[in-house]
């Protein structure tokens, strides 16, 4: 994502700025589910490019400072605590995408089987799906909160499949050939449970969401 002028950031409305964060954020997040395919596909070298493109990519410290120096001098449908922490846990997001993208550079693993890899990638596809949900959900909570709502249920429906094939995969995992690698079975443990913590964190965020949409829509 291109980098932002000050000039640019200064136009923009506490609305805007949320959206803005939020698209970047949801960008980083989608390379960084990108970059584990890639690993699956065993191309080692784009799946390091969108690591270290993750770990590199510092755009929304921009928007962010931006925002925090608005939100005190404007006037808003939410509390500005509310406004505060829904940015904070878009920002988690990337925390938490930076972790893993530094954690999987640690080791190279080539995966066990075709099974597994598809089980992974059906994970991936699930993700990505409750990531762009989530970025919808955060949009239209300035404007249609009833909608944000449906959204969020959407997320938890699909992070209730994604639990499912996480224990057939770990199953799998755990009745491999005792002759399989040790580092390799840590490592993919990791990854499989550090891609449930994303979807978990994007699963909390969305029943934030909805808990503001059942505290402001009494006001519709």
């Amino acid at each position: 994502m291109r980098e932002i002028e000050d000039k640019e950031l200064k136009k923009l409305g506490i609305d805007e700025l949320t959206h803005l964060f939020m698209d970047n954020i949801n960008e980083q997040n989608l390379k960084l589910i990108e970059g584990i395919e890639f690993l699956v596909k065993e191309d080692f070298d784009k799946f390091r490019n969108n690591m270290n493109y993750v770990i590199e990519t510092h755009t929304e410290v921009q928007i962010k400072k931006k925002f925090e120096s608005k939100i005190f001098k404007s006037k808003l449908m939410f509390s500005k605590a509310d406004r505060l922490k829904l940015f904070t846990k878009i920002n988690d997001i990337k925390n938490i995408g930076e972790f893993l993208a530094n954690k999987m550079l640690l080791y190279k693993a080539v995966f066990p089987d075709d099974i597994f890899k598809s089980h992974i990638l059906s994970i991936l596809k699930s993700l990505k799906m409750i990531s762009n949900k989530l970025a919808s959900a955060v949009k239209l909570i300035g404007s249609d909160l009833s909608k944000a709502h449906d959204k969020c249920e959407e997320i938890k429906d699909e992070r209730r499949k994604m639990r499912s094939e996480e224990w057939q995969l770990l199953n799998r995992l755990y009745n491999y050939d005792m002759d399989y690698l040790s580092r390799t079975f840590i490592y993919l443990k990791d990854l499989l449970e550090d891609i449930m913590m994303l979807a978990d964190h994007i699963k909390n965020f969305s029943e934030y969401i909805q808990f503001l949409a059942t505290k402001y829509l009494i006001f519709d």
